[in-house]
């Protein structure tokens, strides 16, 4: 979620898609990401193109035993 305050603006603009709390959908801030979170999320991006993190984002070649799916 958004932190620290000055990603959590409210006001006339309202809060951010990552504000911890639902919002109206309304302002023209709750359909976009903060600069808090597009920063946070390009660390996380640049850290998979790196090698630094696993790749979350992709497919499963194969089956993924734990998570209570039954494979077809």
């Amino acid at each position: 979620h958004d932190y620290p305050s000055q990603c959590r603006p409210g006001g006339q603009l309202g809060n951010f898609i990552m504000f911890a709390s639902a919002t109206s959908g309304d302002r023209p801030n709750n359909s976009r990401f903060s600069e808090c979170s597009v920063g946070n999320i390009s660390a996380v991006l640049d850290a998979v193109r790196d090698g630094r993190k696993r790749n979350c984002l992709t497919a499963s070649a194969g089956a993924f035993c734990g998570n209570k799916i039954v494979e077809v």
